[in-house]
């Protein structure tokens, strides 16, 4: 089941949890000090309840896209190998905006699947590796910023996400990169601009096993023969 996260007027929890602590140092400023003292800690609770905000999105209604997690420019988009799982791939790198929602939202619906623990910290990132129903495999790293250490799926391996929904927060990352499949097909360039959940960044492409031939009227003769 895809991870749910609950707003309170669109700031997500970890917000409240810095506004709470931010509000009670302003009060207690307030009693020990000038009010104009209590200035910053009135622009620091409204920047951090914006930064923290969560919005509505209309996630498309395609099966095979691969939507974006963040908000933010694309500024990569081509062949690369993917480290992670050592293969040869299409990697959508995404500059987050700084102001965008907080939240992070799955590329695709599937199930996220453990990552071993060398590899990551061999790249120096955080990621999730996430696995399709049709059995598509991708991998979403964070290379900039920090996620203190959170992974950019929250859940515990096994879980299942949703297309375009919540799976964790972003935090302070910088930028997410996908790595995609060999013959994905990508939908951005360079320098397009994408909202999470709603942009669609590429579309999956299945591979169908050929069929073996059919031996023909003369191949069976030959046989025969």
């Amino acid at each position: 089941m895809a991870m749910q996260r609950k707003t309170l007027f669109r700031v997500v929890p970890e917000g409240w949890g810095v506004v709470v602590v931010l509000f009670a140092a302003l009060i207690l400023v307030q009693w020990l000090a000038p009010l104009e003292c209590t200035f910053p800690f009135a622009v620091l609770i409204v920047v951090v309840a914006f930064y923290c905000r969560d919005t509505p999105r209309s996630i498309p209604a395609e099966p095979l896209a691969v939507v974006a997690p963040v908000d933010g420019r694309v500024i990569e988009a081509g062949r690369a190998n993917d480290p992670f799982l050592n293969r040869p791939a299409l990697r959508v790198s995404i500059r987050v905006n700084w102001w965008s929602t907080y939240l992070l939202r799955s590329p695709v619906e599937g199930t996220v699947l453990e990552l071993a623990g060398e590899v990551v910290a061999r790249q120096r990132a955080v990621a999730s590796w996430i696995r399709t129903d049709e059995g598509e495999e991708l991998v979403m790293a964070v290379v900039r910023g920090s996620m203190f250490g959170s992974r950019p799926c929250r859940g515990e391996y096994g879980e299942r996400v949703g297309q375009g929904r919540c799976c964790g927060t972003r935090r302070l990352c910088r930028r997410v990169d996908l790595y995609l499949p060999v013959g994905t097909r990508a939908d951005v360039r360079v320098g397009s601009r994408v909202r999470a959940g709603a942009s669609v960044l590429a579309k999956l492409v299945h591979q169908q096993r050929r069929a073996r031939p059919v031996a023909g009227p003369a191949a069976v003769v030959s046989a025969m023969g």
